[in-house]
């Protein structure tokens, strides 16, 4: 029987969360307006809308960057629709598997911090590999030689949830390309954890070098971002139930609840060996 105290701190606590959500959708808003006003991004959006479907009848594969991606045989995989993010392309199987699609939307990109030339590389290893950009990037002059590169999909973020990170961003293409199912794994939601204690990888290459060495006051911040991320996800999961959206949990272990899970990757606990990504860091 819960007391009349923790009734009014849920209630607190609930409306904190409440907040947050008005405060980031008229954010979100006011973005849209921005870009809704940018000739140069209403261009493209219509390109982009004149690409015909891939996902139509298709299953996806999204393979994000956990370290549990490390216990999956993900060479199974090789001749189903697949889709990977960020440092995805170390992974030993990359070459084998040439992925149909590879996301980033991280400003470190915007920064300098992640090199462009990670796109080449990719198309290097996997030159069929479509590499999806956010269609606010299209203007920024460090893309100006990749504008009409054909093999880059930029992308107009649908979802009606904005804590996501490059999982929402996949989720947002499988929909707009109508994928019938999407299975997702490598998405164990612990990495803020391990950076943390220091006592595990934060993904399955090791961690991000960028990362280490954050004081306190940044932990903050990504542990504020990493509660609106759960929370979001909880959002997210509700919202494909009832629009009928199959997204399907396949990650070995990992915190998140929200979504159905299947075992359908096979269990290995051969892990990777450093040298394997080191030359990519």
């Amino acid at each position: 029987m819960w007391s009349g105290k923790k009734v009014t701190n849920m209630f607190f606590w609930n409306l904190m969360i409440k907040k947050d959500d008005i405060i980031l959708s008229f954010i979100e808003r006011v973005r849209k307006l921005i870009y809704a006003t940018d000739r140069q991004i209403q261009k493209v959006k219509r390109e982009m809308a004149k690409r015909p479907l891939e996902g139509v009848g298709k299953d996806l594969y999204l393979l994000l960057n956990a370290p549990s991606l490390k216990t999956q045989d993900i060479s199974v995989l090789k001749g189903k629709t697949m889709m990977f993010v960020n440092r995805g392309f170390m992974h030993p199987l990359y070459k084998e598997l040439q992925p149909q699609y590879h996301v980033f939307v991280d400003s470190k990109m915007l920064k300098g911090i992640w090199p462009i030339s990670w796109l080449d590389k990719i198309w290097e290893i996997s030159p069929n590999t479509t590499i999806i950009l956010p269609i606010s990037w299209y203007t920024n002059p460090l893309f100006r030689s990749y504008r009409n590169n054909k093999n880059i999909y930029w992308l107009n973020y649908s979802l009606p949830f904005y804590n996501l990170g490059v999982s929402g961003s996949c989720f947002s293409f499988a929909i707009q390309q109508e994928f019938k199912k999407v299975y997702f794994t490598g998405f164990d939601a612990t990495g803020i954890g391990h950076e943390m204690i220091k006592t595990a990888d934060s993904h399955f290459y090791g961690n991000d070098k960028e990362l280490e060495n954050k004081p306190t006051t940044q932990f903050v911040i990504d542990l504020l971002m990493h509660s609106r991320h759960l929370h979001d996800l909880n959002r997210l999961a509700i919202w494909c139930q009832k629009k009928g959206y199959k997204f399907i949990n396949i990650t070995n272990g990992g915190l998140l609840d929200m979504f159905p899970r299947e075992n359908i990757l096979p269990v290995s606990y051969t892990h990777l060996r450093a040298h394997e990504t080191d030359s990519y860091l």
